[in-house]
């Protein structure tokens, strides 16, 4: 038996620091938000500079619209396809990881 006192609390772990991992996530995630902001910034400079109307063709059918809109529905469904394809691989990841 030890007759070295305790004061009943943990020590810290000797190699795995979990906040490291806490720290690393929020410095990713800071990463992500300062990219997107960036990346609106731009687009959003782009699309009030470049607001006159141009001809779009499309498969069946040409429009001619403000070049803002043409952007702005060009941004939204490449978020969506972003958000679409992140959401498959979460999915795929969590089916490989069930069958291990």
């Amino acid at each position: 038996m030890s007759t070295t006192p305790t004061s009943g609390l943990p020590g810290p772990p000797p190699t795995a620091t979990p906040t490291s991992e806490a720290q690393k996530r929020q410095r990713k995630d800071i990463a992500r938000i300062v990219a997107a902001l960036v990346i609106v910034i731009v687009l959003v400079a782009f699309v009030v500079k470049n607001s006159e109307k141009v001809n779009v063709s499309f498969v069946f059918f040409s429009a001619s619209v403000r070049l803002i809109w043409v952007l702005l529905v060009t941004a939204i469904l490449g978020a969506l396809a972003d958000r679409l394809l992140l959401w498959r691989r979460r999915k795929t990841r969590r089916e490989r990881a069930g069958r291990d």
